[in-house]
């Protein structure tokens, strides 16, 4: 299993940010490489449930997303879901508030399929592609949220 963990500032309130990010109908517009939600069940809260494509490495790959938590955590929030599909992972947001904005902190633990060239390959080139990303759809979190 392969880890990625990152962090933003937003200048925005926390409670704008995390009802705006936890809305599933709205992560194909800053969620890099991510489609509109199909067979979508709720609206974020723990139980929702969904299936997207993620267009990654020149791939479309089908996956499920299951929200098993989305609660207060003292100021702030915590989300979490789990994925299936063409990978297995779990993803981690927690909105902080920190002077007068948000403190957006992702983790994600994953486990891509395959056999051991594929986890070679992950090592070398995919988990930097995956880096890059997350950091690609903070900035697109980060940059949509300050517009509005």
């Amino acid at each position: 299993m392969w880890h990625v963990k990152k962090s933003v500032f937003i200048d925005r309130r926390v409670g704008e940010v995390h009802q705006f990010a936890t809305n599933p109908k709205h992560w194909y517009q800053w969620y890099a490489g991510l489609s509109e939600a199909e067979n979508l069940k709720g609206k974020g809260a723990k139980g929702t449930s969904m299936d997207l494509m993620y267009f990654f490495f020149g791939r479309s790959l089908e996956l499920h997303v299951l929200v098993v938590e989305n609660t207060a955590m003292g100021k702030g929030f915590v989300w979490r879901c789990l994925i299936s599909g063409a990978f297995e992972g779990n993803q981690t947001w927690r909105y902080v508030p920190v002077e007068n904005g948000t403190e957006v902190q992702f983790e994600m633990d994953y486990d891509l399929p395959g056999s051991i060239f594929g986890k070679m390959a992950n090592t070398l080139y995919i988990k930097k592609l995956m880096n890059n990303s997350m950091e690609q759809t903070l900035q697109n979190l980060k940059d949509i949220s300050e517009s509005e």
